[in-house]
């Protein structure tokens, strides 16, 4: 049986271990900060607090894949 292919990004060394799966990015209004959640190479989950550029380039992600794991708080409910 084969086991699915992890796909693995670096980041800043700020953001302790490598990123497995970012799970959800959701929004510090207060500030114009991001809260992320996600998943590092050992199964832990983890969060970090960043700015919008700091998510960017810690994560290495591109705007498609924000667009997907981004939910605004107003989406969440009560």
């Amino acid at each position: 049986m084969n086991e699915p292919k992890v796909k693995y990004k670096r980041v800043d060394s700020s953001v302790h271990g490598e990123v497995k799966e970012i799970k959800l990015i959701g929004e510090d209004e207060k500030d114009k900060n991001y809260f992320v959640f996600w998943i590092n190479h050992n199964n832990e989950h983890r969060s970090t607090r960043v700015s919008h550029k700091e998510l960017f380039d810690w994560f290495k992600i591109d705007q498609l894949e924000f667009d997907k794991k981004f939910m605004k708080l107003s989406e969440l409910g009560d």
